[in-house]
């Protein structure tokens, strides 16, 4: 709707939304577009075995091996130094802390070996290993 300036002043005292509306849409888009991305976290093909549960609390830290050898904790690349201090650090602040270890199949068993031993050595005992639910067989 058009109003006329005041005569008085000279001024509108509206304030024109519509371009506000149209970048906060094209936000909501984005957002909607990036987010199921942000939440797949690091690609890795796990192995098969037969399912079992995983304590999923907060205190669990999850570690990703992806090809070829780069080492995550919790979607944040590390090395295996880095990893041990870590690791060393949740064991003092809460020695009960689980580690969930996620590899991807096609790492070299000898990598994830590093892995487990950086984890135990720092004193941390609770650690799982993550893998898909294999096939049924008919």
């Amino acid at each position: 709707m058009y109003r006329r300036p005041n005569r008085k002043t000279g001024l509108m005292s509206e304030v024109n939304v519509l371009n506000l509306v149209d970048v906060m849409l094209v936000l909501l888009i984005i957002f909607i577009l990036v987010a199921p991305i942000l939440e797949q976290g690091i690609a890795v093909r796990l192995p098969a075995a037969s399912p079992s549960r995983i304590d999923s609390s907060p205190e669990n830290l999850t570690v990703s091996i992806a090809p070829p050898g780069m080492i995550y904790l919790n979607d944040r690349r590390i090395t295996l130094d880095e990893l041990g201090d870590r690791m060393a650090g949740a064991a003092r602040a809460n020695p009960e802390t689980g580690v969930t270890i996620r590899a991807d199949g096609t790492i070299r068993y000898e990598e994830v070996v590093k892995v487990l031993d950086a984890v135990r050595n720092s004193g941390l005992t609770r650690i799982g290993v993550a893998t898909r639910p294999a096939p049924r067989e008919r």
